[in-house]
């Protein structure tokens, strides 16, 4: 394969992404395999390493970090020929748990220089792109919970304490949405639209989703007690939801959303974008580099 050109996160995972892509290093250099590594020095700064990649010819761009370093070299590839790859070395990675990427270093970079590309779909919530899940509600308010613990604690604690705070103050959306085909009001407490399945670092909040069949899967939690909800609670996590009464779950290409109450919105795992939301995907928008099993159904859904 052609040299590979890295874009590392240096404060990904609490710094633990320097320390694996060492390792990585150590194997490339080992295999005389040709890199090339630039450090984001900010948030957003991915993005534009990568723009300028596409631009000075990198064919095979790889994002070393969590979810937001993913979500940036996406957003710059999307639409070009060059090749994505991920090194997960992020906190909660939940991209890539759909496409059974591996965390571990030698196993990731396998993936890597096995070239097997596939086109994966994407994303926008108006003009913001997104590649896993987006949503608004009570997932939005983890994360603004989370920032505060985060400077406290590592690992998955400080989503989990984002969870507890956010239960606390839970709040009911008022809804009108619109997906091409109907429209109809919503009181709901979580609205995720995804082309992944996963959030907050392995919820699985829409479980079924699939990133390359060409649509979004939409799960919306009514508004219901905090009590029901603290039950209902373990099945989002472990995505055994869809089936439930307080839960509407459908698939859809788009999806148009109005709501009163002040809403910021996730796309992963950042936030801004208020109301209202529209949703559209675009089918094969980055050309991604996913283990065998993934490729092979590529393979067979061509035949």
């Amino acid at each position: 394969m052609d040299k590979l050109h890295f874009i590392v996160n240096p404060v990904a995972g609490g710094t633990s992404a320097i320390d694996k892509f060492g390792t990585v290093k150590g194997m490339l250099d080992d295999m005389k395999v040709p890199y090339t590594y630039e450090f984001t020095q900010c948030k957003g700064h991915g993005r534009e390493l990568a723009r300028s990649a596409v631009e000075h010819g990198e064919k095979y761009i790889i994002a070393v970090g969590g979810d937001g370093t993913v979500n940036e070299v996406a957003s710059a590839l999307a639409g070009t020929g060059s090749v994505m790859g991920i090194l997960p070395f992020g906190t909660g990675n939940d991209m890539v748990k759909v496409l059974g990427i591996p965390t571990e270093p030698r196993e990731a970079l396998n993936v890597i220089l096995a070239d097997r590309p596939r086109a994966m779909d994407a994303g926008y919530v108006n003009d913001k792109f997104f590649v896993n899940v987006s949503g608004f509600g009570f997932d939005v308010d983890v994360l603004l919970k989370h920032e505060k613990y985060k400077k406290r604690f590592r690992g998955m604690l400080p989503y989990l304490f984002g969870i507890v705070d956010a239960l606390t103050h839970l709040r009911t959306l008022h809804l009108t949405l619109h997906d091409g085909e109907r429209t109809w009001k919503k009181d709901a407490l979580i609205v995720s639209v995804g082309n992944g399945a996963y959030i907050g670092g392995g919820m699985k909040a829409t479980p079924f989703a699939d990133p390359f069949d060409g649509l979004f899967e939409v799960s919306v939690i009514s508004s219901i007690s905090r009590a029901k909800f603290l039950r209902l609670l373990p099945s989002f996590i472990k995505g055994r939801h869809t089936g439930l009464p307080e839960v509407e779950y459908f698939r859809t290409k788009e999806l148009y959303v109005e709501c009163p109450e002040e809403c910021l919105i996730n796309y992963d795992g950042e936030l801004g974008s208020g109301m209202p939301a529209r949703y559209r995907i675009v089918p094969g928008a980055v050309n991604m580099l996913v283990p065998q099993d993934t490729a092979k159904a590529n393979t067979e859904e061509k035949k």
